[in-house]
């Protein structure tokens, strides 16, 4: 069994990802379907900050709009592939949409609501299951990076951030097995394909901003590979005690990876 395994897209699906995938049995996408190049370098050049209200409510709507556009081309684009497509949510993915509605007047349809009108892509939550004979947990959406509730911003978003990553980890350790076969999620665990590297631009550059929460569920379950994407400066194979940890590289450069399965063994393929 051949499997794709895809994401951070940010409105870009090079062909050559398109002819590997029809080689596939299946595609695994860690999300991160849309983009807008502007909107993501004005987040990062103030990511302390209320980017919406530096930007201004204008501005803010064309970026919002233009990105979620990207993010439904992607989406449609993958399910012409006529393969099955299983996906959880990347952080840059229009889960919600209340908010952007609430606040600027788009009334757009959530990608979970685009997606089930889709042929061939299956929206996961988190939720332990069994795709063709492999036992799956997909863990989507942004995992709050440790360093945030110990060492950034003031001491009281530091407290609410620490509240967010307690929940986030109750939520993660409430799906429990020792058979999983793939972890599925967007953000990489701590210290594992998660050093910023953008001098210049991101404040967070050299720093480390995954989830320990992931590592600790990796060392007590042990599944066998824990797939994640998220940081686009990234791709390669690590092990974490038994668990190999496939950070898959960003498809919007062109970077996936191939996992085979044959009697039970596993064999990874990096797509550069």
């Amino acid at each position: 069994m051949k499997i794709l395994i895809i994401g951070c897209f940010h409105g870009k699906f090079p062909n050559k990802l398109k002819k590997i995938a029809k080689s596939c049995n299946f595609i695994l996408s860690t999300g991160d379907f849309g983009g807008s190049e502007k909107l993501r370098n004005f987040m990062f050049k103030n990511f302390t900050a209320d980017y919406a209200d530096k930007l201004g409510k204008k501005k803010t709507r064309e970026y919002y709009l233009e990105d979620y556009r990207h993010g439904k081309n992607i989406i449609t684009e993958l399910d012409r592939l006529n393969k099955p497509i299983y996906t959880i949510d990347g952080n840059w993915d229009f889960m919600r949409t209340l908010r952007i509605k609430k606040e600027f007047g788009l009334n757009l349809n959530s990608y979970p609501k685009f997606i089930k009108k889709t042929k061939n892509i299956k929206y996961l939550n988190k939720r332990i299951r069994t795709i063709e004979g492999i036992k799956i947990y997909p863990h989507g959406g942004l995992m709050l990076a440790t360093i945030f509730h110990r060492t950034e911003f003031d001491k009281g978003r530091r407290q609410l951030y620490k509240k967010w990553h307690i929940k986030q980890k109750n939520e993660l350790f409430r799906q429990k097995s020792k058979n999983i076969n793939i972890m599925l999620a967007h953000c990489p665990p701590y210290k594992y394909f998660d050093k910023v590297k953008y001098p210049g631009v991101n404040p967070m550059n050299g720093k480390h901003v995954g989830f320990e929460p992931y590592n600790e569920y990796i060392k007590k379950y042990k599944p066998k590979v824990f797939i994640c994407g998220h940081m686009h400066e990234h791709q390669g194979i690590a092990k974490l005690g038994r668990t190999t940890i496939l950070s898959h590289g960003a498809a919007m450069d062109g970077k996936a990876a191939i996992l085979e399965i044959k009697d039970n063994k596993f064999r990874i393929t990096l797509i550069k």
